[in-house]
C-alpha cells in the first residue's frame, strides 16, 4: 500500500489495475449501468462487478469482454489495460521494488509461503506454458494470413470467378 494509503498506487503512480478499474468505473457512469444492469446483461453477478469496479478481484478476459459488450464499447483498450494489470501482478512488485496491492487474479495459482501469506506461483514454473501456446497461436494466424493472401492472388489472377462448389 502507498503512502497514502490507497492500494492502486505504487510509489506515488496508479497501477495498471487501478487505471483499468477507474475506466471501467468511468464507463460505467458514463453509460449509465448499474451493477444491476450489468448482472443482467452479462454472465456475471451483482457482487461481481462491485468487486471487479472497486479493485477487490482482478476481472477475467471474458468480464471484461462482457463488459465492453453490455456498455457498447470497444473491448481492445479495456482488454489492454488487463494484460497490463496481468503483467504487473504477475511480476509481483512496482516500480520501488515494493510488492503489488490488492488481491492477485482470482484464477491464478497459490504458492502457500509463511503463515497467511499467499503469492503467485513463480513465473519461472508457467513461462514454459506460455511458448507452446504462444506458438499455436502464431501458427494459427500465419496459416490464416496464408490462406487470405492465397486466395485474393487467385482473385486477382483469375478475376471474378464464381467461388466453386463442392
Amino acid at each position: 500500500m502507498a503512502a497514502n494509503g490507497d492500494p492502486g498506487y505504487v510509489g506515488g503512480e496508479a497501477t495498471p489495475w487501478a487505471e483499468l478499474a477507474a475506466e471501467m468505473r468511468r464507463i460505467k457512469v458514463d453509460t449509465d449501468l448499474s451493477y444491476g444492469k450489468l448482472a443482467q446483461r452479462t454472465h456475471y453477478s451483482r457482487s461481481s462487478w462491485e468487486r471487479f469496479l472497486n479493485q477487490k478481484q482482478l476481472p477475467t478476459r471474458v468480464a471484461v469482454e462482457q463488459f465492453a459488450a453490455a456498455s457498447g464499447q470497444d473491448p481492445r483498450p479495456l482488454l489492454l489495460r488487463l494484460e497490463h494489470s496481468l503483467a504487473h501482478e504477475s511480476a509481483g512488485a512496482g516500480r520501488d521494488g515494493v510488492p503489488a496491492p490488492g488481491p492477485r487474479h482470482p484464477g491464478a495459482a497459490r504458492n502457500r509461503r509463511g503463515p497467511g501469506r499467499a503469492d503467485l506461483v513463480p513465473s519461472s514454473l508457467v513461462r514454459p506454458l506460455v511458448r507452446p501456446l504462444g506458438l499455436v497461436v502464431a501458427g494459427a494466424l500465419l496459416g490464416g494470413l496464408g490462406a487470405t493472401l492465397a486466395r485474393a492472388v487467385r482473385l486477382h489472377q483469375g478475376g471474378a470467378r464464381q467461388p466453386r462448389t463442392v
